[in-house]
């Protein structure tokens, strides 16, 4: 895999070269600072621009028959927030031209440029727009009838409070209950003058072809770099133990960590074998001590936020067993601290890791991601992390059990046979 970065004037070309795929991906990604407001309205836009029709594809099943046309190529919106950033991105995916023609390059791009840059708008307002509104709310109100979403949106409000991690789009609701078609597009111009611009292209591609269609797809855009560099984020709070009722048989129960006074090679190394022997692969402490030999859950794992260098304990438990399974839960921590604990379980999770490892080339996703990344923070390849995991010891997971505080535990506690809950 080869990696070239061109800066242009009005944008950030990534040129990631492999053989592995036979399809050629191009991510366009708009950054700038996060901002609650201009949030929402990219979460709208993300739904309303692939589906209202262009000058040249006048409504949904045209632009559907030209991509399946050019060999099922497709074509996607999201947007994200992370850390301090926040991004919209529309993504293109086509079949390799070598195996079909090489006029596709151009017409690939031709029509992806069509739909970002020339949506039909009528009086300053997007074609399609109210009934997008009204599902985009009801998708939002739904998430309470998924019990583990729910009850992460209600950890994060309490552990990660006072950061952008507390933010989500259901406590939001008001905000996209008052959103306008108006301000829709206003917030949609803002997209070619006031964000950071980066363009990946992975794949084995022609690069002559791509520079000049990437060129032709940016034109008249412009470049804005308000974005945050520091993405780390301290998270600031005492120990407490919060409950939540919830119309379900099974509770949910999250423990938050927070980890102190880190060095760059904690944070960036060492808390991932860490959270993988507490939690993250088939043998942890937690699920051999919580869920093998207790049978206390239905399910216990650990994950890490490096940029606030936090650590989430998420389980399935009868409301009953919560106290003994937090006992357990701190059990474990604190076997986390012994040598001989880790020595049993290292060499597992180092080879566990590298699977994972070995993953992140397949996944163009995860590629695009590592690199969209550089342009914020220092972050370690894939490489490096191995090289520098393989010759970890169980003395440096022991050591950095030492600086782990548990902050915050949220119990979404179920009730049975309610009704008329919401």
């Amino acid at each position: 895999m080869e990696y070239k970065k061109i800066k242009k004037d009005n944008y950030t070309l990534h040129l990631i070269k492999t053989d592995r795929f036979k399809t050629i991906n191009v991510g366009l990604k708009f950054t700038k600072l996060y901002d609650k407001n201009e949030f929402c309205y990219l979460k709208l836009l993300e739904r309303v621009l692939p589906m209202n029709g262009t000058k040249k594809y006048k409504n949904v099943n045209e632009i559907t028959k030209k991509l399946e046309s050019l060999y099922n190529a497709g074509i996607t919106f999201r947007s994200l927030i992370t850390s301090k950033n926040m991004s919209f991105e529309a993504s293109l995916r086509f079949i390799n031209p070598k195996y079909t023609e090489m006029s596709i390059y151009n017409e690939t791009f031709d029509m992806f440029r069509e739909i970002i840059v020339n949506p039909i708008i009528k009086d300053n307002c997007f074609n399609v727009f109210e009934v997008h509104k009204e599902n985009l709310i009801n998708s939002i109100n739904n998430v309470k009838d998924n019990m583990g979403a729910y009850g992460s949106l209600l950890f994060n409000e309490r552990f990660y409070k006072d950061t952008i991690y507390a933010e989500n789009n259901y406590k939001d609701i008001d905000i996209f209950k008052s959103l306008t078609n108006k301000q829709l597009y206003k917030t949609y111009l803002k997209l070619f003058d006031s964000f950071k611009i980066d363009v990946f292209v992975i794949g084995d591609y022609d690069e002559e072809s791509v520079l000049t269609n990437v060129d032709k797809l940016l034109k008249g855009f412009k470049e804005r770099d308000n974005t945050s560099k520091e993405l780390y984020i301290d998270i600031k709070s005492k120990y407490k133990i919060d409950k939540e009722e919830y119309p379900a048989n099974q509770s949910i129960l999250l423990v938050g960590l927070t980890l102190k006074d880190l060095t760059i090679e904690e944070r960036d190394y060492q808390m991932l074998l860490y959270s993988t022997i507490l939690g993250s692969m088939n043998n942890s402490v937690l699920f051999v001590n919580v869920r093998e030999k207790n049978s206390l859950c239905y399910h216990i794992g650990s994950t890490i936020n490096r940029f606030t260098k936090t650590i989430i304990i998420d389980s399935g438990i009868n409301k009953e067993n919560f106290d003994e399974t937090l006992r357990l839960i701190k059990e474990s921590l604190e076997s986390m601290k012994d040598e001989s604990v880790i020595d049993s379980l290292i060499d597992n999770a180092k080879k566990t890791l590298n699977i994972a490892f070995n993953d992140f080339y397949e996944n163009p996703f995860k590629i695009v991601n590592y690199y969209y990344l550089r342009e914020f923070t220092n972050i370690p390849s894939i490489e490096d992390r191995k090289k520098y995991i393989d010759n970890m010891t169980s003395k440096n997971v022991s050591d950095l059990a030492k600086k782990i505080d548990i902050k915050e535990v949220f119990l979404l506690e179920g009730v049975k046979n309610e009704e008329n809950w919401f």
